[in-house]
């Protein structure tokens, strides 16, 4: 805004006031020009003064904008595009390795550069890295709210809170009016939940995010009972962590598929079966839902009354970004987790189309994510010092899940931890690969967010 013009009007009066004086003695006149001129500087530094805050420096205007944006953001939400003078500037460069997502794969990644000693700014809308694998047990109340998520803070070096909308080689946009550049860039978000057609899944509540797990948490201790959509990893864990602490709590777990966790072993299969059933968990397979409202989910011409969970799994959407993605939405990458047809891109995670050395698909797991994050890490810093990248090989190692209540399931290859009394060693397992992952993105000070 235009400074205003006080001095004109102050000096104005001093002039008049002096005209009028003229007669009066020399003595008076002379104190009156003085004064004038003092109210007259007085009025110059105050014009002045609005004139500098009116015409900040960009980059002061930009760290202001950026703590107003910090203040104003709650977690899960996005930032609002800035207007007026305070407007971010539109393009900013980077460096370093620029990361967009905090979930496992984007924190292994910018481990990696850190500890090389290269700077690394991270994007995500809430500023915090979800703990996925515990999220079923924080919405189930068989583990603290606090295993839900932790600041970013600790794992890079600059924390940006805002959500990607496009992307291009070597560029993010983001939903703040921002375009990013950097040298080297890892995209590890993109991912959301499975949306089929279902009348009235607005209804129904998703398990994706801590912000999810924490609702989840509060509206399953308030109410009789529970319906949750999707037999997998996700909705198994819900089913017996919720049904272990609530025990007067009505729980159907409803899935599409023969059998619970049909991605897993037979005996992961068979024994999810048997916790459940010990839990007095209803379950419902090989029928599909028709439809969910306020009060239940109808299922084979059923209605099953009670808080509706969809755990029914997730899809990339790369596509959405103008990334080069596959059939699924999925971010097409070679060998070196470039994307394809870029050279200064790279991706991992859930977002990405990740196969092992047989050139078969591998699950969207926090195990795949943590490799490929680490590998993706890796290939950035060498990308940034003009070194040959190197193959990232993924591998899938097994399952281990907790279902709460001091019960679990593990498999590693022909070795499966799945029935009584072995059931009790997979939390343990659980929790030392949760300990793991924290000493290895944080090192001791990461022991302070230790699982409970």
């Amino acid at each position: 805004m235009p400074a205003k013009q006080t001095g004109s009007k102050r000096s104005a009066a001093a002039t008049s006031a002096s005209t009028k004086s003229t007669a009066r003695t020399n003595a008076k006149k002379s104190a009156a020009k003085k004064s004038a001129a003092r109210t007259k500087s007085a009025a110059k530094k105050k014009s002045a003064g609005k004139k500098s805050a009116a015409t900040k420096k960009p980059a002061e205007k930009k760290k202001s904008a950026a703590k107003s944006s910090s203040a104003k953001k709650t977690a899960g939400t996005k930032a609002a595009p800035r207007q007026g003078p305070a407007t971010l500037p539109k393009t900013e460069h980077i460096d370093g390795v620029l990361i967009v997502g905090g979930g496992y794969a984007g924190v292994h990644a910018a481990t990696k550069v850190r500890c090389a000693g290269q700077p690394v700014t991270i994007v995500a809308p809430t500023g915090r890295h979800d703990f996925v694998t515990r999220l079923a047990g924080v919405a189930g109340a068989t583990v603290p709210a606090s295993d839900a998520s932790t600041s970013l803070d600790g794992y890079a070096s600059d924390v940006i809170e805002a959500s990607m909308i496009a992307a291009a080689d070597g560029s993010v946009t983001l939903d703040d009016g921002r375009t990013l550049t950097a040298d080297a860039v890892v995209i590890t978000a993109g991912a959301r939940p499975i949306a089929p057609p279902i009348p009235g899944l607005e209804h129904a509540l998703p398990l994706r995010t801590a912000e999810d797990a924490l609702t989840l948490r509060e509206r399953i201790a308030h109410v009789d009972s529970l319906v949750i959509i999707g037999g997998g990893a996700t909705g198994v864990q819900l089913a017996g962590s919720a049904a272990h602490r609530y025990s007067s709590l009505d729980v159907t777990i409803v899935d599409g598929a023969d059998e619970l966790l049909s991605t897993m072993g037979a005996s992961s299969r068979r024994d999810a079966a048997r916790i459940l059933d010990q839990r007095s968990v209803r379950v419902v397979l090989g029928e599909l839902v028709e439809s969910i409202d306020a009060d239940g989910a109808t299922v084979a011409g059923e209605h099953l009354p009670g808080l509706v969970v969809w755990a029914a799994g997730f899809e990339a959407r790369a596509d959405e970004f103008g990334l080069p993605s596959d059939d699924a939405g999925a971010i097409s990458v070679g060998a070196y987790l470039l994307v394809d047809g870029w050279s200064h891109t790279f991706a991992a995670g859930d977002v990405a189309s990740h196969l092992d050395a047989d050139g078969d698909p591998l699950p969207a797991s926090a195990q795949i994510a943590v490799q490929a994050g680490d590998g993706a890490g890796e290939n950035a810093l060498r990308l940034l010092a003009g070194e040959p990248l190197r193959d990232v090989e993924l591998v899938h190692r097994g399952w281990v899940l907790d279902l709460g209540g001091y019960r679990g399931l593990a498999e590693f290859g022909l070795l499966a931890l799945t029935a009584p009394f072995f059931d009790l060693l997979p939390p343990l397992l659980h929790w030392g690969i949760d300990v793991r992952h924290l000493v290895e993105t944080r090192g001791v000070a990461g022991l302070g967010d230790l699982p409970g």
